[in-house]
């Protein structure tokens, strides 16, 4: 399906796009409202990703695990960015106004839904590839700094997250929120 769907994105097909938000946009959603805790900046960390994905489109080579885990890696990017900006303005805000809102319930049953699929498929890997995903997913750590941190060399960790992506892409579907 990836394969046939990066064909159409590089013949400049838009209804391809469609297609590619349909299947990974909401588990798009998911990764980055893990993150980003706000639904409206998730949207905006998922259009980032989907923009990022047309943009890159005539580059695009499917691997055994597909468009899905490019995406999902793009979308913790973009809202790790977000986060960045975000936090440094909520600051200043905080400062301004002492108040918290809260995230909106409905979002966070969705991402509970979300989160429980995932860390039963997170369950489901070997110790070394789930330890290098939940540390960089988790604890927002960078793949260098999950190779100092086990000892291991960077490109084993590379390797274990593109195998244990790939095991969950497998493991949880596009129709998985």
């Amino acid at each position: 399906m990836d394969a046939e769907l990066v064909r159409r994105l590089a013949a400049d097909e838009p209804s391809a796009l469609e297609e590619a938000y349909r299947a990974y946009g909401p588990r798009c959603k998911a990764v980055a409202y893990r993150l980003l805790q706000q639904d409206a900046s998730a949207e905006d960390a998922v259009q980032e990703a989907f923009l990022a994905l047309w943009r890159h489109r005539n580059g695009l080579v499917v691997r055994t695990g597909g468009i899905g885990p490019w995406l999902y890696t793009v979308t913790r990017n973009a809202a790790l960015g977000i986060l960045r900006s975000e936090s440094r303005r909520s600051a200043r805000e905080e400062r301004a106004l002492d108040v918290e809102p809260g995230p909106d319930p409905f979002d966070e049953v969705a991402a509970d839904e979300a989160a429980r699929g995932v860390r039963a498929a997170l369950a489901e890997l070997p110790a070394e590839q789930r330890t290098v995903i939940t540390s960089a997913y988790y604890r927002a750590m960078t793949l260098a700094q999950i190779a100092q941190q086990t000892g291991a060399p960077l490109g084993t960790i590379k390797r274990r997250a593109q195998l244990g992506l790939s095991k969950l892409a497998r493991a949880l579907g596009p129709s998985v929120s």
